[in-house]
């Protein structure tokens, strides 16, 4: 076995960066597997503030108001960043500015149909300065290996300005949401990459829009209708470099390029990249391939083949991430028109490298010169060196 391994660095092609960084200093439970270990955290927090935690995954336990409300204030945010809980010390501190969002958090298909303002609202209330930002490129460079990446929820103008008049401008690009980037400079509007939309859910949240119900029957959301869908679309190739569409399920995947096909034929060329499509059926996948649609995936998905088995649709399970379809039937190519990326579940290249090279399913394996294509940068730039027994034990 070799005591050594390299790739070079990745170019990260989804991930929050802004809000990860905020998330930063939060007691994160990603590796948290018992309720009691998550409780045994929070007896630490501290009175008189708001604390925060994140990657807490519903399937390994649940996480109860009444349980959370012996704490200090505290707001917990899901792995899938589609959900969270918090205690009515936390509801108190944060109603008198973010009344609505109180007011219906629980209600998971109105989260849906408002996750850009809850994601917005997480990095209100966990703000990153260009020191917390600093930090965690740092971290992301030296821990995870990871030298580039795309910001998919640019929070204001602030936050571009404060990135590009700082050496980060090199490494951290960005796209916004809908009504963000209408509020932008024409001047930054150009500059970054485009617009992000919102088709459906996540596993976690059982929202993501199956062609088959969640075994505890949520039937998961679809956020527009497709001639909505359209609009954005025409929208976003007047005024935009891109648009990036978060679809996860086969439905969403199906309506993004049905839209697409729809706008190619009055004449736009428009650069859409389709975000995760985890469950994307083959005749779709041929049909985005038409399109000129890029793929933007994330090996590191490949795991909810397994925590979400508790969910997902029977078979589901199997259709995860199916690489070997997407390269080998429908003719992507990685580094051509198929990308990769984290959304920081987690970061970096060992956790993903795993995913690829030893996956659940033999459709779901990537190759190491795939992934190398579709997710690493030049070597001018550096090399990640890990532990192979950390990827093969």
């Amino acid at each position: 076995m070799l005591s050594k391994m390299s790739v070079p660095y990745l170019h990260d092609s989804h991930s929050h960066f802004t809000l990860y960084a905020g998330m930063f200093k939060s007691i994160c439970l990603k590796e948290v597997k018992a309720r009691e270990a998550a409780l045994n955290m929070f007896a630490e927090l501290e009175d008189g503030k708001l604390n925060s935690a994140y990657g807490w995954n519903s399937g390994f336990f649940s996480l109860e108001k009444s349980e959370l409300n012996k704490f200090p204030p505290l707001i917990i945010s899901n792995l899938s960043l589609h959900g969270f809980v918090m205690n009515e010390e936390a509801e108190k501190l944060l109603r008198p500015e973010f009344e609505e969002i109180i007011d219906n958090y629980e209600n998971q298909e109105w989260c849906e149909e408002h996750v850009t303002e809850l994601l917005l609202f997480f990095v209100k209330i966990m703000p990153a300065t260009i020191e917390t930002m600093t930090e965690f490129a740092g971290f992301l460079l030296k821990e995870c290996g990871v030298y580039e990446i795309e910001d998919m929820l640019l929070p204001s103008q602030e936050t571009f300005e404060i990135i590009d008049n700082s050496p980060l401008k090199e490494r951290v690009s960005f796209w916004a949401d809908i009504n963000t980037f209408r509020t932008l400079p024409e001047k930054t509007q150009k500059k970054i990459r485009g617009i992000k939309l919102f088709t459906d859910g996540a596993n976690g949240s059982c929202t993501a829009a199956l062609s088959r119900p969640y075994l505890n029957g949520n039937k998961g959301v679809l956020t527009y209708a497709t001639s909505q869908l359209v609009g954005l679309l025409e929208e976003a190739a007047a005024t935009a470099n891109g648009v990036a569409i978060h679809a996860l399920g086969d439905i969403a995947a199906r309506q993004v390029v049905e839209a697409a096909e729809t706008v190619r034929k009055h004449g736009s060329s428009q650069f859409i990249r389709l975000e995760h499509a985890q469950f994307i059926d083959l005749e779709t996948a041929k049909r985005a391939k038409n399109a000129g649609i890029i793929l933007s995936m994330q090996p590191n998905f490949t795991e909810d083949s397994l925590i979400y088995a508790d969910r997902l649709p029977y078979g589901f399970a199997e259709r995860n991430n199916p690489f070997r379809m997407l390269i080998d039937k429908a003719g992507f190519v990685p580094g051509k028109d198929m990308f990769f990326g984290s959304d920081g579940m987690p970061h970096g290249a060992k956790f993903a490298l795993k995913q690829s090279l030893c996956p659940f399913f033999e459709g779901q394996r990537l190759n190491l010169s795939e992934f190398i294509a579709g997710y690493c940068i030049d070597k001018k730039h550096g090399v990640y060196e890990f532990d192979p027994t950390e990827i093969f034990g």
